[in-house]
């Protein structure tokens, strides 16, 4: 290995340290940002480089071909999965229609499949009948540098979703919010809602066991036009139902979003004197990075806990939260779009 060589191979390797640590602390301050996935991301890539260089560098020919295969490995299934993603979204939206209700937000994979077989099929017809055509190439260039930029987005929402699902809360909480969702024929809890009351449940009781030390639930839901009585009423009584003691539950029945949930809950958290530190919101797994925004947004500095998804529903859930955290920074992500364009004009 040449001298310039070790020199850079110990940089890089300087740089994912310094990239890790740097993960490690935004996390530690608030793990539900963009930023935790972007950060996570560039340490990974610095790694591999780092190690890359460093096998190149030592030309040990047995080194090489295990690194030659190993890269193989990983990246084989990659592009396969890659190449067939488009038939796995329509699959995805084929289940997601049998099996829930027909809305625009249940219909996004089926959506996304259609489009990738389309759009790229499209431009092959156009570049067919119109060779060397100038505006086609440009629209091309422009499609392009989207697909790369909702990629890096896509990389980055995932990386953060992955970070979220690996935290464990520490058992010395003295309430949990638990997030409403819609009632079934308008009065009774859903296996969907069922599991997020069900997840502070296991929370609450482990507590006990371990300390000893009572959590109270706040069943957060105000009443929707279709509903005949208010998410919170309905979840409380099915907690009761599974044994909570009802001087442990108390019923937030005004909100009709996350906002809202969070904001009228903290206004119980501070009327019964709890620390707004000690606590914790419970929802579904996929709503927990985006929830988690809300509550630090009316400062309640809590974690989430998720309750699990169905397999089938989760791709469809996590892109609809992800179009829903790209909402939230609309002229941020509108100059980036305007400067593909400019760019590519």
């Amino acid at each position: 290995m040449t001298f310039f060589g070790l020199n850079l191979a110990l940089l890089i390797l300087l740089l994912a340290v310094g990239l890790q640590v740097w993960t490690h602390h935004l996390v530690k301050v608030n793990r539900y940002r963009l930023l935790c996935g972007m950060a996570f991301n560039a340490t990974i890539i610095a790694y591999l480089l780092a190690l890359s260089f460093w096998v190149a560098e030592l030309q040990i020919s047995w080194l090489l071909t295990a690194y030659f295969y190993a890269i193989l490995i990983v990246l084989i299934p990659l592009i396969v999965l890659v190449s067939i993603s488009a038939f796995l979204f329509l699959w995805n939206g084929y289940l997601v229609w049998r099996k829930e209700s027909h809305q625009l937000g249940n219909l996004l994979t089926l959506i996304i499949g259609i489009g990738l077989l389309v759009i790229p099929l499209s431009f092959h017809l156009l570049n067919t009948y119109l060779p060397d055509n100038r505006l086609l190439d440009v629209l091309q260039n422009i499609a392009q540098g989207f697909q790369l930029y909702l990629l890096f987005w896509i990389l980055s929402f995932l990386s953060s979703y992955f970070l979220t699902k690996i935290y464990k809360p520490k058992l010395d909480r003295q309430y949990i919010i638990v997030l409403g969702s819609g009632l079934i024929d308008g009065q009774r809890v859903s296996p969907l809602l069922g599991a997020r009351i069900q997840e502070a449940i296991k929370i609450k009781d482990a507590q006990w066991a371990q300390h000893q030390t009572k959590v109270t639930l706040i069943m957060s839901g105000g009443q929707g036009a279709d509903e005949k009585m208010p998410e919170g009423e309905a979840m409380k009584d099915y907690a009761l139902a599974a044994g909570v003691p009802a001087a442990d539950v108390l019923v937030e029945g005004r909100s009709l979003n996350t906002y809202q949930n969070m904001q009228y809950s903290k206004e119980i958290v501070l009327k019964h004197g709890f620390d707004v530190k000690k606590g914790l919101f419970a929802t579904n797994d996929y709503h927990v990075f985006r929830a988690a925004g809300y509550a630090r947004l009316v400062g309640l500095p809590i974690d989430g806990v998720g309750a699990k998804t169905s397999h089938y529903f989760l791709p469809n859930a996590l892109i609809r939260e992800y179009v829903a955290i790209l909402l939230q920074h609309k002229r941020w992500h509108f100059a980036a779009v305007l400067a593909i364009v400019l760019l590519n004009l």
